[in-house]
């Protein structure tokens, strides 16, 4: 009976070793990934920069939408002109009628000197 013994304190010895490969593993692929996560952090924007950018993104956001203000009073007068408004009523240069000096200036347009 005693090898019987013998050859269950091996299985077990064995076992043990096998365990132990597996744990040793997953012990050093957790290492690397752990100096991954640290890599991808050390390059990562700091919140200050991610700060910053949505500033930007804001200032950017007003900008745009006074432009497109702009192009939407650009256009309305466009189409007034169009079905045949009077185009003096949208040129912001007030002239005299009649004398053949008009200059138009559109609204939103600087004039040229």
């Amino acid at each position: 009976m005693s090898s019987i013994v013998m050859d269950k304190e091996t299985i077990f010895t064995d076992e043990l070793i096998r365990e132990n490969a597996r744990l040793t593993v997953q012990h050093e692929a957790d290492l690397l990934r752990a100096d991954q996560l640290e890599e991808r952090l050390a390059s990562a924007p700091s919140a200050q920069d991610i700060q910053q950018a949505v500033e930007r993104a804001h200032i950017a956001e007003d900008k745009l939408g006074g432009v497109n203000a702009m192009l939407r009073r650009a256009l309305d007068d466009l189409h007034f002109v169009m079905a045949g408004g009077d185009a003096c009523k949208v040129c912001a240069c007030k002239c005299t009628f009649g004398t053949g000096e008009c200059k138009p200036v559109w609204k939103g347009e600087e004039a040229e000197e």
